[in-house]
């Protein structure tokens, strides 16, 4: 309205402020869009309802608070107010083509060049310029007056810039203000929180070069266009990109999305229009970063904290990063080689609880020691050996690497139903020496402890692993059946070759076969005749014993037989050791003699 007003003026030769006060128009009632002012030039023009309608909707006019009408739309004021008027030197070039009298009575300001998110002229290509500057309202919207001021400037081309490519940012622009269409998800958004959004995000897009690789060629504007239009999904998948690439350890989310948080944050913190964004924002942010509960994001507090990092994660269990991040590692919520900072790797809050704990009631082994009740050393250290205790992490990462809990449960167990005995009764021994004693692991003794299998006796007044004890008369139950056959040694004796080793001796000769096995009781391995190595001996060999036994003769009468048959001792041929196998002979050799 004040450009076709002040073009009517120059058509006269008039100022528009002369012609408002030969109508009576006051100029502040003018300039605010009183509504009898408005009524005045409206008669004046005699413009018909519909194009009247069409003016009056390109023409900012105050509402409630900070806000202008414009368009159909409400905006915020400085979007459309500004001291300094822009304008398409091309278009203006064009109109002075048109004039009658006065290069300015046929330049018309456009509407759309009023919005600070337009940048060019869709028609040209030209990006707007200043064409002035004026803080006097009633000097700014004397537009004739003013456009006068710049025939020179834009006759001469002073006002010409190079011409740009027209965007998908720029013609949704300007399909939205000049056809109210808007068929994306930006039409959701008021028009100039749309167009800032699309800036500020393209801007961030484009510093951290996740836009792709034409991004340098694409203003910002359309690059935010570009993932806006998609809808929400898109948007936070674009931040997600931003959080990712800003991964340095002190790179927070204010860093990573730059002016757009800062115009959320602070620039519309009070504008309840950018309410849907600032939601958006906020969930990227507590899904990317260690957000503490209670801390306030986007004006909002937090109410609970999703995801830690190894950073907060250790000041929480009262540890070293290095410390924490290798528990977060061997509780596989973390991988070894990742490479992100302490302050960026991050894993869900809820999963970390019990590592936290952990953390922080991790002891060095002394003080589990004490704890205990395990004063001397080899003791403690024969615990860990049969795996009733174990470091969370190897001593390199920590010297307090004991979690004290499971020895907690452990004594616990143990001292649940022992009952109080006298340290002067000699029939009750400590768990440790009654492995000793039974040859077998300390775990065997604590698991029957534990089990009810063996009676537990605490001494009177303590509370200790040291003050633990056992019914020595009992410990029988625990130990370990011998292996089911005889040794070499054994065997040897009853088959009368024991003296002379001879078995051994078959044996080494690989003659006869023997089973190495492992002897609980004596916690050792040794040769053993199974019934399947006797069975292999027997069928083969046999000796003046055996057949004594055999044939229930004596044993020298066996041997006078034998040589008088002239039935020789085993042996297998030259270079063999017979002579050291003793009174054995063949099987086969000695059948006849006994038929």
């Amino acid at each position: 309205m004040p450009s076709l007003l002040s073009r009517t003026a120059a058509l006269r030769g008039l100022t528009v402020w002369e012609m408002t006060a030969e109508l009576g128009i006051g100029q502040k009632a003018f300039l605010d869009h009183a509504e009898e002012a408005v009524a005045q030039v409206r008669d004046l023009m005699g413009l018909e309802h519909a194009r009247w309608s069409e003016l009056l909707s390109w023409t900012p006019v105050p509402a409630e608070g900070v806000r202008m009408r414009f368009r159909g739309e409400e905006v915020v004021s400085r979007s459309v107010t500004n001291p300094t008027v822009r304008g398409c030197p091309r278009c203006l070039s064009e109109d002075m083509e048109q004039a009658i009298s006065h290069a300015a009575d046929a330049m018309a300001m456009r509407g759309d060049w009023q919005l600070r998110d337009v940048h060019l002229c869709v028609r040209h290509g030209q990006p707007l310029v200043a064409l002035w500057t004026r803080s006097r309202r009633s000097e700014r919207f004397d537009y004739a007056a003013r456009l006068g001021e710049t025939v020179a400037d834009l006759r001469a081309g002073r006002l010409d810039f190079p011409l740009e490519q027209v965007t998908e940012y720029d013609t949704w622009l300007d399909e939205r203000l000049g056809a109210g269409r808007d068929e994306s998800w930006l039409g959701s958004l008021p028009i100039d929180v749309a167009a800032k959004a699309c800036q500020r995000l393209g801007e961030a897009l484009a510093t951290w070069g996740v836009a792709g690789s034409d991004s340098q060629a694409t203003p910002p504007r359309a690059l935010g266009y570009s993932v806006l239009r998609r809808g929400p999904s898109d948007f936070q998948d674009a931040l997600h990109d931003l959080a990712s690439a800003a991964s340095g350890p002190h790179d927070a989310w204010r860093k990573a999305f730059g002016g757009l948080y800062d115009w959320l944050a602070y620039g519309g913190q009070d504008d309840p229009r950018c309410d849907v964004l600032r939601d958006l924002m906020r969930e990227v942010i507590l899904d990317a970063w260690p957000v503490a509960e209670g801390e306030t994001i986007l004006g909002v507090a937090t109410p609970r904290r999703r995801l830690h990092s190894v950073a907060s994660a250790a000041k929480a269990g009262g540890v070293s990063e290095a410390v924490m991040r290798a528990l977060l590692v061997r509780h596989g919520l973390a991988e070894a080689d990742d490479p992100r900072p302490d302050a960026r790797l991050t894993v869900d809050a809820d999963k970390a609880i019990p590592i936290v704990a952990q953390a922080s009631r991790m002891i060095g082994e002394r003080q589990l020691r004490v704890r205990m009740g395990v004063p001397s050393k080899e003791r403690f250290e024969s615990l860990v050996r049969a795996g009733l205790l174990a470091p969370v992490l190897p001593l390199e990462v920590s010297k307090h690497c004991w979690d004290p809990q499971g020895a907690d449960r452990m004594m616990d167990a143990l001292l649940r139903d022992g009952r109080e005995v006298d340290g002067s009764d000699s029939g009750w021994i400590h768990p440790n020496a009654a492995a000793k004693r039974l040859r077998v692991g300390i775990e065997v003794v604590i698991r029957a402890m534990t089990a009810g299998t063996l009676r537990v006796g605490v001494l009177r007044g303590e509370r200790a692993y040291s003050a633990l004890r056992v019914r020595e008369v009992e410990l029988d139950i625990l130990r370990p059946a011998a292996p089911d056959g005889p040794t070499v040694s054994e065997y040897a004796a009853t088959v009368g070759l024991r003296r002379e080793g001879g078995l051994n001796a078959l044996i080494a000769d690989g003659h006869v076969s023997a089973t190495m096995i492992f002897n609980p009781r004596t916690r050792r391995e040794g040769r053993y005749m199974t019934q399947a190595d006797i069975a292999a001996f027997r069928a083969r060999f046999t000796t003046v014993t055996i057949l004594s036994r055999d044939h229930d003769l004596p044993a020298q009468q066996v041997s006078r037989r034998l040589r008088a048959k002239g039935v020789q001792r085993f042996q297998p041929g030259s270079g063999s050791t017979a002579e050291t196998y003793g009174p054995v002979y063949l099987v086969a050799e000695t059948e006849a003699v006994f038929a």
